[in-house]
């Protein structure tokens, strides 16, 4: 499989370590890591390559419901085993759902973290309500900005 020569970049990208799943136009579904997010599109690592211009769907099923975005492969270059793969968003709203769902799988970690190092069971919303407190500003910091948010 082809791969483009190195990318410009356009947009801050935001590191991220969030398992997604892969759903190409025309191939099978494979599973890969997000490792970064731009107001652009979504950098992802994953065993096979994607040839620039394919059309992709990635799902995010950390959390519920299920979010999903497309988009079309704009570069993809081998990283040792693997393949990092850029996909740039159809609709630039996508970014702002894609760090909603971080969020969403931040707190669902923080909610784990809490019971293993301390052995405190929160609710859902407990969760929320403390990640909020000691980390929503750091990632409010970093959200795109309104203008490019969807409504949907």
């Amino acid at each position: 499989m082809a791969t483009t020569a190195p990318h410009a970049r356009n947009f801050i990208r935001h590191p991220l370590d969030m398992p997604i799943e892969v759903l190409p136009g025309s191939g099978q579904q494979e599973s890969g890591e997000m490792i970064n997010l731009s107001l652009g599109g979504v950098a992802f690592q994953c065993p096979n390559a994607h040839a620039p211009g394919t059309d992709v769907t990635l799902r995010i099923a950390c959390c519920n419901p299920v979010a999903e975005v497309s988009g079309q492969v704009a570069w993809c270059e081998p990283e040792g085993r693997l393949f990092d793969v850029g996909v740039a968003f159809y609709n630039p709203g996508d970014a702002y759902k894609m760090r909603m769902v971080e969020q969403a799988c931040h707190i669902q970690q923080y909610r784990l973290d809490r019971v293993i190092e301390d052995g405190c069971y929160l609710s859902l919303d407990e969760a929320a309500r403390e990640w909020i407190v000691r980390y929503a500003r750091r990632f409010t910091e970093t959200l795109p900005p309104a203008d490019t948010q969807d409504t949907d």
